[in-house]
């Protein structure tokens, strides 16, 4: 599926980047390219290098950008994205001089839109589980060449700048950019209420989160016309309908990439997402439900208790109930970055022990 939502320019650039950098100072991430690029078994040709390297956690610009928006933005397309690059653009700045864009009036409240593709489970579960370092590139390699298919899509769709309104108004394409980031887990948020009349919060549960690959596109709100105007995107031909149409685009070129590595797929039985064969439904339950395993934890754990879940404040919720309720991850020395650890426990509990989906057989498209 792709799913959107847009992004102020209100001032939360570092925000942004944070997350999408997932709390990962600039220094840190360039230690794990430094690591990943020297080590000799990741080096296997041209193909595994850029799934490694040019496309983990530091970002990545759009493939082919042109030359107008990119002149238009402040953007070097030769250097990896920098935060203070990155926090610009998602405030409607220049990334280079942190200057404003052109024609950058009231009405700019939004300085992107974030297309995330998420495949199905099964994908997630083939590239997370595979056997080499080799045929997770490969998986990935496959997710990423159908999301830079569904991107040029999209771009095509909204990419056209609008100037005047009403009937008056006039229409012109150009070019626009995006920036992606590549996420292999889904972190548990749960929104709590705090007491039962005031206002809810989200809040991250301190648990392994689920593996969940997934890219984000912040498609920046500028299109650079051949006349040298800067515009906005056409964000009314974003609707449930064409992210719809978006997303099932994704899933074909997807199915498609997959078939050519001869890897058996099937359109699941929701019939919006392609699924893997030989990855069982029963793994891909156990790794999508836990969110909704934190919260029934958290209300069980305050019933034993005798206390009403809905009565109690947002700050009891957060550092007592959900304390409490994921002791068990702590007592087995869960400290944020061995997720992985964990899945492989948890998917030997139900007798799932994976070995690659690269079957070398031939799929009929």
């Amino acid at each position: 599926m792709i799913t959107y939502r847009k992004i102020s320019a209100a001032g939360a650039g570092k925000l942004i980047v944070a997350y999408l950098r997932e709390n990962q100072s600039e220094p840190e991430k360039d230690a794990r390219f430094e690591r990943e690029r020297s080590d000799p078994t990741r080096e296997n040709g041209d193909r595994l290098t850029t799934y490694y390297t040019g496309r983990d956690g530091r970002g990545m610009w759009s493939p082919d950008m042109g030359p107008r928006i990119a002149d238009a933005l402040g953007i070097d397309v030769m250097k990896v994205p920098t935060d203070q690059a990155l926090a610009n653009l998602f405030e409607a700045k220049r990334a280079d001089t942190g200057e404003k864009w052109a024609n950058t009036g009231r009405k700019r409240e939004h300085s992107a839109i974030d297309f995330t593709a998420s495949p199905d489970k099964s994908v997630t579960l083939a590239a997370e589980f595979a056997s080499t370092d080799a045929e997770w590139a490969l998986i990935w390699s496959a997710i990423h060449k159908a999301n830079d298919k569904a991107m040029a899509f999209i771009a095509k769709e909204v990419g056209v700048a609008r100037r005047g309104s009403g009937k008056t108004a006039t229409l012109g394409g150009g070019e626009v950019a995006w920036v992606s980031f590549r996420h292999y887990t889904a972190r548990p948020v749960m929104k709590i209420q705090d007491g039962a009349k005031n206002p809810t919060a989200a809040v991250e549960v301190p648990v392994p989160g689920d593996p969940q690959a997934h890219i984000h596109n912040l498609l920046l709100n500028a299109v650079a016309t051949e006349s040298g105007h800067l515009g906005s995107l056409d964000s009314a031909r974003i609707t449930s309908a064409t992210s719809f149409m978006f997303g099932a685009y994704f899933q074909a070129e997807l199915a498609s990439e997959l078939r050519k590595l001869g890897i058996a797929v099937h359109v699941d039985e929701s019939g919006r997402a392609i699924a893997i064969d030989s990855v069982p439904r029963e793994a891909c339950d156990l790794f999508s439900k836990r969110h909704s395993q934190a919260e029934k934890t958290g209300k069980a754990y305050a019933q034993r208790q005798g206390l009403d879940w809905n009565d109690l404040s947002a700050e009891r919720k957060k550092f007592t109930i959900l304390h409490n309720a994921n002791l068990a991850y702590r007592s087995k020395k869960y400290n944020g970055s061995n997720d992985k650890e964990f899945w492989l426990e948890q998917a030997h509990e139900i007798g799932w022990y994976h070995d690659t989906v690269l079957t070398n057989e031939k799929v009929q498209p």
